[in-house]
């Protein structure tokens, strides 16, 4: 699944910042590899690109990067709190993905 990866500015505003590759997804998070090296606690937005839906904007927090040949793999947090997981807040966009992992590279 491709993923748009947005940084946000001082001066203009969330911008792209680089394309990466979803590995794996849940609802607590998503696993990807990235050209660009992201430190941890970094705020981020994401365009998700899945067969048949496009999810714009998702809020995500960087809680892991490590170096993986000539990219970075990062773990990335979906939800900000408990109480986005307790569903006390409008359901969080990455719920829509459940049951889609089929269209996630398969590794071998």
């Amino acid at each position: 699944m491709r993923i748009d990866i947005f940084r946000h500015r001082l001066f203009g505003g969330w911008r792209f910042l680089t394309r990466a590759k979803a590995l794996d997804y849940n609802r607590y998070g998503i696993g990807l590899t990235s050209p660009v090296r992201l430190s941890p606690n970094t705020i981020v937005k994401l365009d998700l690109y899945a067969p048949g839906m496009i999810l714009r904007q998702v809020s995500a927090e960087v809680v892991s990067c490590q170096r993986a040949g000539q990219a970075y793999r990062l773990g990335l947090r979906t939800y900000q709190s408990l109480r986005d997981l307790a569903g006390d807040v409008d359901q969080h966009q990455i719920r829509y993905l459940a049951g889609m992992e089929e269209v996630l590279p398969q590794q071998a």
